[in-house]
């Protein structure tokens, strides 16, 4: 009899419990415009490998700066939703070598480190979240990357700033910052 009652508490638990949905990655922005958000216990999976193609070092220049990414893929989960996205990290250089921002060494969940969000509709770009130093003055937006050959040896990268009011408080002068990546896709950048 203990048997049976341990067995029906096993089985009611199991049967409680909610199986994680997979759904390929490009799918988000499906919920993304719907405005619904993520269901719990969905994994956003990237079953299709679209991911993959931006993994690895890239190397590129613009106006006298050097532009190395480290691009990463990883599963993180927030609130019950799992997804696979890519992380950036960076290293910008001026024309004679002198360091102007590194991220190399920062942990993934920095604020500085570029943060994946969502494929656009017809796959061509992906989108991420960046934060840079002087956010508050508009150094914070949408980094856009979308390979450029067949091969997939070469992105560009652009970048579109979050829209923002700004403070004489926070921007001193009402100045805004400067931005780390410049506006558009003018970065092309090189597979290692």
């Amino acid at each position: 009899m203990k048997k049976i009652f341990i067995l029906g508490i096993i089985l009611l638990f199991t049967m409680s419990c909610k199986a994680q949905t997979i759904v390929p990655v490009e799918k988000f922005i499906d919920y993304k415009r719907a405005g619904d958000g993520v269901p719990d216990n969905t994994y956003l999976k990237d079953v299709n490998n679209l991911l993959n193609k931006y993994v690895g070092t890239w190397k590129g220049n613009y106006q006298g700066k050097n532009y190395t990414l480290y691009i990463t893929k990883i599963t993180n989960t927030i609130d019950k939703v799992t997804f696979d996205e890519l992380r950036i990290h960076y290293l910008i250089t001026s024309s004679n070598n002198s360091t102007l921002e590194d991220t190399r060494n920062v942990p993934d969940n920095n604020t500085y480190v570029i943060k994946g969000n969502y494929f656009s509709k017809d796959l061509a770009v992906y989108a991420l979240n960046f934060t840079g130093k002087n956010s508050l003055c508009g150094n914070a937006g949408t980094v856009f990357i979308r390979t450029k050959n067949a091969a997939n040896t070469i992105i560009s990268l652009g970048f579109e700033p979050n829209k923002i009011m700004i403070s004489e408080e926070t921007c001193p002068g009402f100045k805004l910052a400067e931005l780390t990546f410049p506006r558009n896709n003018s970065i092309m950048l090189t597979k290692q």
